[in-house]
């Protein structure tokens, strides 16, 4: 017996359970997912069995159940369904009518099992046979549909279908079944006796038309998808196919038959849409690359050749604006006090501002990019005007990139965009990330200038203001304390250690809010040190913009004394402007130009500062501070460990390390 024909009418949502379901059981599936859709296929093929879902899109399975009825009466129908409401109406007018309850895993196994015996009580309707004779034609005369039945048939079909007479002026409707009323929201009444192009609206394509009125008039039968109306208003897609109907070879009529496909067309047009919009995303992304890669490659030039601060500056600018997609670029400075801008350097521009500006006098993006720290982006129809601005530049965009290096931010760069795809949000990315290069450039030649030069400023500063950081580790304390040195995490954070000649309570520091960890790490007859673990060291995070370092800082807990070092070429007046702008009261009590202090690039600190990594500096650095090396040792491994945030493993094979590469330096500089 040839397996069994079943046609599956379910939502997508679960259909390959079934499907694999009735496989499994040896039937031949084929689905569906809409009514209509399987109306169509059983007039195009036969089947042993119909099984159908009651929830459908559009008409449900009974429904569905009416017009196979119409179609096919002696078809198997199984209804599969977990309504109470339709168990009683399934079986009552066909035996060949069924259904099976959702109610648990069982119900796919009894829905195959129903399926898979009332196919083989059918007759086959496959052509395959069971013997090797053709299948025999069978005569149905008797059972030939009536004229009633074939219009019940036409009355109950899912689709919309409609009559035309052509022997009546402008071919009026005569007949439209339910189908067509549902699909246009027309009555019937409305509807006899008017040209069905009352559903053409606005946005009805001619061409179409003008398609359907030639094959109309050729009596050749023409399938369109036209956007019409229904009588509300609301647009949808039919897919209409208008046929010619001819008796004796005389035109008669013309039928129509109306599907509404608008989630299929809806669906494909924005398929296509989306095709397109990638295709275009594709095509600027490469234009954007083409661009960026040769701006990267020259800018990197720049850095490497350049080998002061004024070089950069003055190159960087030009190097951009020879860059296709950019008319004009500059580089300024910010004041301390973040209130004026000055241009260091420009490319493209005609009139360069030969003073300060205040930054409320430039584009918004200006100010924004400062107090950010973060890329900011204006256009010329943003009517600001002004200063800077791109309107006045004459140019479409203005993307203000900071360049920091770290807490050190040593200034801005403005890019000018010259066409309406330069400086799109994908750019503004690559121009922070070059931002950041161009920091690392400045720093670099700046770090160079500073350790290449054999004197420095040295400043003595006061600060009365109970609020210092220092000054609430001092009242915590209960005395005064002396920062005696700092490492780093591996995480950015700060570990401080500070020396007292009191009985420092360790719980009492770790109490302050900007804490995070503190304890005692050495103990002699007169002093004691602290680790004091905390984000950010104060001045330090302020001074680094100027390339000062602070070399000594004694505090109480009204006030501190901090000794600082910077370039001679740097602004002291914008240094301590800076500290009063945090603090209650800052006094310079003392000014020396003078020899460093500190000689690190002498030939034995350069070669061993060369050979360590990062890691292994700071797990030598963090045993000195904790006493490691004294004896007896003040703290193990561990603790010391977990103030750089890494396993006791990972510090001492650093330490170890370090150690080796220390001594390795000294036997070979002797």
């Amino acid at each position: 017996m040839p397996a069994p024909r079943v046609l599956l009418v379910h939502a997508s949502d679960g259909r390959e359970r079934l499907r694999a379901a009735f496989e499994a059981a040896g039937c031949r599936v084929q689905s569906a997912e809409t009514a209509s859709k399987a109306v169509a296929m059983l007039s195009a093929e036969p089947y042993d069995c119909l099984v159908s879902e009651f929830e459908l899109p559009g008409d449900d399975g009974l429904t569905l159940r009416s017009a196979v009825r119409q179609l096919e009466p002696e078809l198997p129908f199984v209804l599969f369904t977990d309504s109470e409401t339709v168990d009683g109406s399934v079986a009552a007018d066909s035996p060949r009518d069924s259904y099976v309850r959702k109610n648990g895993r069982g119900s796919v196994d009894r829905l195959v099992a129903e399926v898979t015996t009332m196919g083989a009580d059918a007759e086959p309707t496959d052509t395959e046979s069971t013997d090797t004779e053709p299948t025999a034609k069978r005569d149905v005369s008797a059972a030939e549909p009536t004229t009633e039945e074939l219009a019940r048939v036409v009355e109950a079909a899912p689709i919309g279908i409609s009559l035309s007479d052509p022997s009546l002026a402008d071919y009026p409707l005569v007949y439209v079944n339910e189908a067509w009323e549902a699909l246009t929201g027309y009555e019937a009444d409305e509807l006899l006796g008017r040209n069905p192009r009352l559903l053409q609206g606005p946005d009805t394509d001619p061409d179409t038309v003008d398609r359907l009125a030639a094959a109309i008039e050729a009596e050749e039968p023409v399938s369109v998808e036209i956007r019409n109306y229904r009588r509300d208003g609301t647009p949808f897609w039919n897919e209409l196919t208008v046929a010619p109907i001819h008796d004796d070879g005389e035109l008669v009529g013309y039928v129509g038959f109306q599907i509404d496909v608008t989630d299929r067309h809806e669906a494909e047009t924005l398929a296509a849409e989306r095709a397109e919009t990638l295709a275009d995303e594709r095509r600027t992304l490469r234009r954007v690359l083409d661009r960026v890669d040769g701006l990267l490659r020259a800018v990197s030039g720049v850095l490497v050749e350049s080998t002061d601060r004024e070089e950069i500056e003055r190159r960087v600018p030009t190097t951009i604006a020879e860059e296709t997609g950019y008319a004009a670029a500059w580089i300024g400075t910010v004041t301390a006090d973040d209130s004026e801008f000055d241009v260091s350097a420009s490319s493209g521009l005609q009139d360069v501002p030969a003073e300060p500006t205040p930054i409320a006098a430039l584009p918004a993006a200006v100010g924004a990019a400062v107090e950010a720290d973060d890329c900011q982006r204006c256009s010329a129809t943003d009517g600001e005007g002004g200063v800077l601005d791109p309107a006045t530049v004459g140019t479409r965009r203005l993307l203000v990139v900071p360049l920091c290096y770290g807490q050190r931010r040593y200034g801005l760069l403005g890019v000018y965009g010259s066409d309406e795809t330069a400086l799109d949000s994908r750019e503004q990315e690559v121009f922070g990330a070059l931002g950041g290069m161009i920091a690392n450039g400045l720093h670099a030649v700046e770090t160079t200038r500073l350790l290449t030069t054999d004197h420095v400023t040295e400043l003595r500063i006061e600060l009365r203001d109970a609020s210092f950081r220092l000054s609430r580790l001092a009242a915590a304390v209960g005395g005064p304390v002396e920062r005696s040195g700092t490492t780093r995490t591996a995480d950015g954070d700060c570990v401080l250690y500070l020396t007292t000649e009191v009985a420092a309570d360790a719980e009492a520091v770790e109490s302050l809010p900007f804490v995070e960890t503190a304890r005692v790490v050495s103990t002699t007859d007169s002093t004691r040190t602290l680790s004091v673990r905390l984000s950010t060291v104060p001045p330090d995070d302020r001074l680094a913009a100027f390339g000062a370092v602070v070399t000594e800082t004694t505090a109480t807990a009204e006030g501190a004394t901090l000794t600082v070092e910077l370039p001679p070429h740097q602004d002291v007046r914008a240094l301590l402007e800076t500290l009063r702008s945090a603090y209650d009261s800052v006094d310079l009590r003392a000014r020396t130009l003078q020899e460093r202090r500190t000689h690190p690039h002498d030939e034995f600190t350069a070669t061993v500062e060369d050979r360590l990594t990062d890691r292994q500096q700071a797990a030598i650095e963090a045993a000195h501070r904790n006493g490691y090396f004294e004896f007896p040792r003040a703290v193990d491994g561990r603790e010391i460990a977990a103030s750089m945030d890494i396993t006791r493993q990972t510090f001492h094979q650093h330490l170890r390390a370090a150690e080796g590469k220390l001594v390795a330096a000294y036997v070979e500089a002797r």
